[in-house]
C-alpha cells in the first residue's frame, strides 16, 4: 500500500493516509502525545485533498473552498501508540452541509488490527472578507460526495 489510497471497503468509502511517528512526538512513557492527534489526522484530510489534484492540491487563490475553518474536533482514545512507527489514518465523509463537512477518522496500528482513537473533525467554510460562513462550491460538494459513508454508524 502507498503512502495514500482511497479505499472502498465491504461497508464505507474511506481514504487511508499512513503517518509516520516520530520519536520527539512521544511523551516520556515512549506514547504518542495525545495532542499529536489532531496533527496526524490534520495531516491525513490534507493528503486527501492533495489526492485531488488540481486547484485543491495547489491551495491558490481560484480555490474559494480553501478559506474554512475549524469547528469542532472530538478525539476518543482506545488504546496508546508505543513508540515510533507508522499509523494509519482512515478518513470518511460523515456530513456534508451547506457550509460545513464532518470529516469521521480512525486511527490504527499500521494494519489496521489495533485501534487508538476515533473521532470526528468538523470545518465551517468561511467568506475570506467578511469571515462568516459560505455555502460549498458545487465542485467541493462533488468531490466530498466520494467519502460519503453510507451506514449510519462506521467507527
Amino acid at each position: 500500500m502507498t503512502l495514500t489510497d482511497a479505499v472502498r471497503d465491504d461497508l464505507n468509502p474511506k481514504f487511508v493516509y499512513h503517518s509516520p511517528v516520530h520519536f520527539d512526538e512521544l511523551d516520556p512513557m515512549q506514547m504518542l502525545h495525545n495532542s499529536r492527534f489532531a496533527a496526524h489526522v490534520e495531516r491525513a484530510i490534507s493528503a486527501w485533498y492533495f489526492s485531488l489534484g488540481g486547484r485543491w492540491a495547489l491551495n491558490v487563490n481560484d480555490n474559494p473552498d480553501q478559506f474554512h475553518v475549524v469547528r469542532e474536533l472530538r478525539i476518543e482514545y482506545l488504546n496508546p501508540v508505543v513508540g515510533p512507527g507508522t499509523m494509519r489514518i482512515d478518513v470518511w465523509v460523515e456530513r456534508l452541509g451547506t457550509t460545513s463537512c464532518a470529516y469521521g477518522f480512525l486511527c490504527s496500528s499500521a494494519d489496521g488490527l489495533v485501534p487508538y482513537a476515533r473521532g470526528e473533525r468538523t470545518i465551517v467554510k468561511v467568506d475570506p472578507s467578511s469571515k462568516r460562513p459560505a455555502p460549498w462550491t458545487p465542485e467541493f460538494r462533488n468531490r466530498q460526495t466520494a467519502l460519503m459513508k453510507d451506514l449510519p454508524a462506521y467507527a
